[in-house]
């Protein structure tokens, strides 16, 4: 039995907490605290702390302070403020509160010296024994250790006060501090225990596992002040055959003693395929002095002679230990990430400590089993933890699942040459080596996420330093940001973690995203370069929310955010479409995804990815871009083994240059196939077969009275073939061979799917592709004239126009109608529509256009020879590009055939449509806001399709809209530029353009006064002011106005009052209707806050919360966001009459353009026959 005793200090402690900061100077520690709280836990969750509100003080700097003003985010306050910017705590603390319970020292342990640890708290600590002060520890990463010194046998007080205010100039946004995923609180999680030790005892034990040897460092301190005798016995319980002691003369103070353990050539190694683990128990007695004499020096590891000798002294133990290991070597060979001597691909997600439940760190091994589980079960084998360290429960699971890590130092910060900040790094580095370095699943350790300031040279420094202190890890000298240099110039590092390199492909060197995508990669970004790379944050697009999620919400964080985004759903009526929303946006979250991964793995040069993230954000706007919930559960549209078609240890890939093949422009498509393969053993002899079979689909037949008959059709497969067999290495870019498909073997108008498969080791890889194609050249004349009319043999005419009075005169004689809207004429509540989801959220990162999927009613008959399906397909993507949703909420009834529903984004869930049918009378109407002329063989297809369904029977939409109604959605955007209007500030000019994805930005002051002048003048009813788009805490948003207009030789008030705050268009109806050429605008206000005002400034030493007077302070005049104007639209509101004469003018001059494009188009022709016909007769 052991000396050492072991004292558990959970449960009820006394508590005050210190709002007023008065502990310290009222000396707290030395008086009996007054009320209780349970630790571990923290206090917000205990209801100490303020309440959520408008003015709590988040720590953050992402986000919109003045988010309550703004209508998006009105809903769901009834009880309660809740914000829509990330799921709330239950109360809000950030500063000092005062711990404190009474312990009981036995008689046994009197005079042992005492070690508290505190397993996971923040940021700073400070500890009292009896009122004594045992010192104070600042930090984020590991556990809070403290030495307490002899403690006599009865009653101590312990106090701690724990501050989790600001301690040092961290940036706000990291996880070890921000509140994005709940990292203010206060109080401790995990382990907190009081060791007793009869004056000598083990601090740490350090083990180097390089097969067949173990290298292991006991690190142990003699507090006694005389010389003692110890024996170390280490003993792996795995392999208990397997020991070694060494005898120690142990001075006063610390000593190292060090040990080797000598293991078979064939034990079990630890990565992602197995999992070898050994376990040690390190033990520490106490001798007598009888053996003194046979050392023969301090540290003496003993032979099996000496081993026996030392069994017949008598020992005391006094301390055991017990440490887990693995043998995992780690390298960088060639490009490569090297684990035992395999090419390792790293394909991991992201983590920020995110605790929705627990709200602490949890530290059991169930949570932690679970997300280590979930990322093996997708396919991944890594983590990167963002700015963040774990708990020890955390390695310990990785350990077992064999999952890799990245660490980062809770860092989001400015480093420069000699700045303190680099010694605050050395000493939380120094920490978390410490403290997890046995871990073998700790592969990876880098400083911080996207540093800021001067940070080359420093944290090169950093690289060499921690490669000398512990060489078990891999480290890079951030993450995040492009370096200051080429590629091939990079050094000093032992790989590269970034999303771009600053040089190649645009953006900026891009490694992820579009660019990359249909069969392509990113090699020009990495040109040369000598180190592995893995891309920072991939994907990040978002799927549409399941409110079911807020029943998930049973324990700390709160779902204010999503109750938001519920009510608004609700309020705009798409929350019954809730389910349908989630689904078809995750299958186009999916689409995105499966891009991303696909052109990573087809890269030179990467060799690993952290996907942003598996699982859903909670914080900085809520960031819904996971296939799993933030509970780490399925959202349901896509399975474990669709995932892992193109996320697994060996994926089959193919350079598919589009996804839509025009049959009549190609005669035969190839397609090159690699193999990405790093699996537990390279493949040999494998044969890949392909094969190209339809997709199932869904017959259509008109039956009697135009009822439409529906029948599944399954085919078999079209074409089919072998590659030829070849052996596969542990690496990527293995060429396969090609597919060559014959489109003459292809029936046009189809979807197909491409599917390769291979057996690898005993499993069938395989991977799939949809290719749409289609026969341009039976699809022709794709453009038609306005106003003509797609004749049926059977049936009545179908006009075609996109003239708005043309459309109405046919409706009023009860034509059939297919009113094609251009983008210019739509109103402005019409957004566009993007097909590519929203990136991490539109909070973050603000846009007019926002894309999120879309409701297709594919057993339509409209789309009987269109191929799709419900959620669309990439055959959408050149359709809606250029395409605005159509605000079908704003009709003021529910009387449309929707039958293409974009879905927005959530923090906006406007209900729109880019093809819909309705009744107008008699008359019958098939409107869209798609250009349906444009040149792609998806849109003459479609185009087509609809007409088929129009000039049949089936065609009787049962909604009745009126003309009136449908005008709502019309309006003429660039009527600046047709009235010929000019602003007398050149740097307004941009507004007056007419595009809401442009804008104007004036600095210095209000009020801002400028004159909009026309050369003729106009009856004007009022002005459209539309907010700048694109800035996420909505700068420059104009609140208050005066509007004047010259009349009479005179400026007269025609309007003055005050807007609510949206990104939506704000029409200003003047007080009546005047006649005039000039008309005078005057800002005189923004949105901001009354008096002070708190914001995060970065400095050149890091970042500080600053406070400044926004009503008294002249230093601030002209530079805080109360003073800015921004715009992206200012147009004129024109009477009836006066807005009907442009409207037919601009009209006029589209047909005229039209015109003279069809006469160009004969030219060519003509020319082209002219060619073939000379060049005919000099073959003769």
């Amino acid at each position: 039995m052991e000396e050492r005793q072991t004292c558990d200090l959970a449960g009820i402690w006394r508590f005050e907490i210190d709002k007023e900061d008065r502990g310290f100077a009222e000396h707290w520690e030395k008086r009996r605290l007054t009320q209780t709280i349970t630790l571990p836990g923290c206090l917000q969750a205990q209801g100490y702390g303020d309440a959520i509100s408008e003015d709590t003080p988040w720590v953050q700097s992402l986000y919109d302070a003045l988010w309550y003003q703004r209508g998006e985010y009105a809903y769901a306050q009834e009880n309660g403020t809740k914000v829509p910017f990330l799921s709330q705590p239950p109360r809000h603390y950030t500063g000092k509160a005062w711990y404190q319970k009474t312990i009981f020292v036995p008689e046994k342990s009197d005079g042992f010296v005492g070690r508290l640890t505190l397993e996971n708290t923040k940021w700073k600590t400070t500890l009292w024994i009896d009122g004594e002060c045992k010192g104070s520890i600042v930090s984020l990463c590991a556990p809070h250790v403290y030495e307490t010194g002899a403690l006599s046998a009865g009653e101590h007080i312990v106090t701690l006060c724990i501050d989790n205010s600001w301690q040092l100039p961290y940036r706000p946004d990291g996880h070890g501090v921000s509140d994005a995923l709940g990292a203010t609180w206060n109080g401790v999680a995990g382990a907190i225990t009081l060791e007793l030790f009869n004056r000598v005892w083990i601090e740490r034990v350090w083990v180097n596992a390089q097969l067949p040897q173990a290298a292991i460092q006991v690190h142990l301190k003699n507090e006694t002040s005389h010389t003692q005798n110890c024996i170390v016995h280490v003993q792996d319980t795995v392999h208990t055959d397997i020991s070694t002691d060494a005898v120690c003369v142990l001075t006063p103070g610390s000593q190292i003693c060090e040990l080797t353990l000598n293991y078979p050539s064939d034990t079990l190694l630890w990565d992602e395929f197995d999992q070898g683990l050994q376990h040690l128990i390190v033990t520490l007695s106490y001798i007598s002095n009888a053996l003194q004499g046979k050392m023969q020096s301090s540290i003496t590891q003993l032979p099996l002679q000496s081993k026996e000798m030392v069994s017949q002294f008598s020992k005391v133990v006094l301390q055991t230990k017990e440490v887990t290991f693995g043998f995992r070597r780690a390298e960088v060979k060639d490009g490569h990430f090297v684990i035992n001597g395999r090419n390792t691909y790293l394909r991991g997600t992201h983590f920020g400590g995110d605790y929705p439940l627990s709200g602490i760190p949890d530290c059991g091994s169930a949570y932690w089993d679970k997300i280590m589980e979930t990322v093996k079960t997708w396919g991944m084998n890594f983590i990167r933890c963002h700015s963040y360290c774990p708990p020890e429960a955390a390695f310990e699971a990785a350990d077992r699942a064999g999952v890799y890590l990245q660490i980062e130092c809770d860092m989001w910060n400015v480093f420069a040459p000699d700045a303190q900040m680099n010694n605050v790094l050395w000493e939380e580095t120094k920490r978390i080596l410490d403290t997890f370095g046995n871990h073998p699943s700790f592969l990876m350790l880098s400083p911080s996420n996207e540093p800021g300031g001067d940070w080359l040279m420093p944290l090169t420094d950093w690289v060499s330093k921690c490669r000398a202190y512990d060489s078990r890890h891999l480290y890079t000298i951030q993450s995040g940001w492009p370096y200051p240099m080429e590629p091939d110039k990079i050094t000093g590092t032992d790989y590269v973690y970034f999303h771009r390199s600053g040089f190649g492909i645009q953006p900026g060197g891009t490694i992820r995203g579009p660019r990359g995508w249909n069969g392509g990669d990113y090699r020009e970004s990495l040109k040369d370069i000598s180190y592995p790379v893995i891309c920072h944050e991939l994907g990040q697009w978002c799927a549409y929310p399941d409110f079911d999620v807020i029943d998930k919400f049973t324990g700390y964080l709160q779902p204010g955010n999503f109750e938001i985004f519920r009510e608004s759903a609700r309020a705009h009526d798409v929350l019954g479409q809730n389910k349908e929303f989630v689904y078809n946006s995750g299958r186009q979250q999916v689409r995105m995804l499966k891009e991303d991964l696909e052109a990573n793995l087809r890269t030179p040069y990467i060799y690993g990815f952290e996907l942003l993230d598996l699982h859903d954000y909670l914080g900085q706007g809520t960031a819904l871009v996971g296939i799993l919930d933030p509970f780490w559960d399925s959202k349901g549209y896509v399975t474990p083994n669709e995932w892992r078609q193109f996320c697994d240890e060996t994926v089959l890939l193919a350079r598919i240059e589009s996804y839509c093949i025009d049959r009549a422009k190609n005669a035969t498509i190839s397609i090159p196939i690699e193999v990405s393969h790093f699996g537990r053993a390279p493949l040999q002899s494998v044969r890949i077969h392909w094969q190209l079979e339809q997709q199932p689909v869904t017959g259509y037949t008109y039956g009697e009275h135009g009822k439409t008959l529906t029948q599944t059709i399954f085919q078999p497969p079209v074409l089919c073939g072998t590659l030829k067999q070849r052996d596969y290495a542990l690496e990527k870019n293995q060429s396969a061979g090609c597919i060559y498909l014959n489109m003459e073997d292809i029936e046009p108008n189809r979807v197909y799917t491409l599917r390769v498969s291979m057996k690898a080791n005993g499993r069938i890889v395989e991977n799939t592709w949809p290719i749409w194609i289609f026969d341009s050249s039976k699809l022709n004349p794709v453009s038609t004239p306005d106003g003509s009319k797609a004749e049926s043999d059977t049936h009545e005419a179908v006009f075609i126009t996109s003239d708005r009075f043309h459309a109405e005169t046919l409706l009023n004689e009860g034509k059939r109608v297919l009113f094609e809207l251009p983008y210019e004429d739509t109103s402005y509540d019409c957004p566009p529509v993007r097909f590519n989801p929203s990136f991490w959220n539109s909070q973050m990162g603000p846009t007019w256009a926002r894309g999120m999927g879309m409701i297709i009613q594919k057993a339509h008959s409209a789309f009987a020879s269109f191929p799709t399906t419900a959620d669309g397909g990439w055959q959408w993507q050149s359709l809606i590009e250029n395409a605005r949703g159509l605000r079908v909420e704003k009709l003021g009834c529910d009387c449309i055939t929707n039958l293409v529903q974009p879905i927005d984004e959530w923090n906006r869930n406007d209900k729109m449509s880019l093809l819909f049918e309705c009744q107008v009378g008699t008359a019958r109407l098939m409107m869209t806001s798609i250009n349906l002329e444009q040149d792609t063989p998806q849109a003459a297809a479609l185009k087509k399709s609809i007409l088929s369904y129009m000039k049949s029977d089936a065609f009787e939409p049962q909604g009745q809209v009126s003309w009136k109604q449908l005008s709502s959605l019309f309006e003429i955007n660039d009527v600046m530029k047709e009235l010929g209007a000019n602003i007398d500030d050149d740097s307004l000019s941009a507004c007056l353009d007419g595009n809401p994805q442009t804008f104007v930005r004036l600095t210095g002051g209000y009020p801002y006064s400028f004159i909009i002048q026309t050369p003729q003048k106009h009856d004007i009813y009022g002005i459209l002011y539309m907010p700048r788009q694109n800035h996420r805490e909505h700068e420059g948003e104009l609140r208050s106005y005066l509007i004047e207009a010259w009349l009479d030789g005179t400026w007269k008030q025609v309007q003055k009052g005050k807007l609510s705050s949206s990104y939506e268009p704000k029409r200003i109806a003047f007080l009546h209707e005047v006649y005039t050429d000039r008309i005078r605008f005057t800002a005189l206000d923004t949105f901001s806050a009354p008096g002070k005002r708190c914001f995060w400034a970065m400095e050149p030493d890091g970042w500080y919360q600053k406070e400044a007077d926004t009503t008294a302070n002249p230093e601030f005049k002209g530079q805080l966001p109360q003073d800015i104007f921004s715009a992206s639209v200012i147009n004129l509101l024109l009477a009836e009459e006066e807005e009907t004469v442009v409207w037919k003018k601009r009209i006029k001059q589209r047909e005229l353009a039209h015109l003279e494009d069809s006469k160009q188009v004969v030219n060519n022709l003509q020319n082209v026959t002219s060619e073939k016909s000379a060049t005919a007769e000099i073959d003769n």
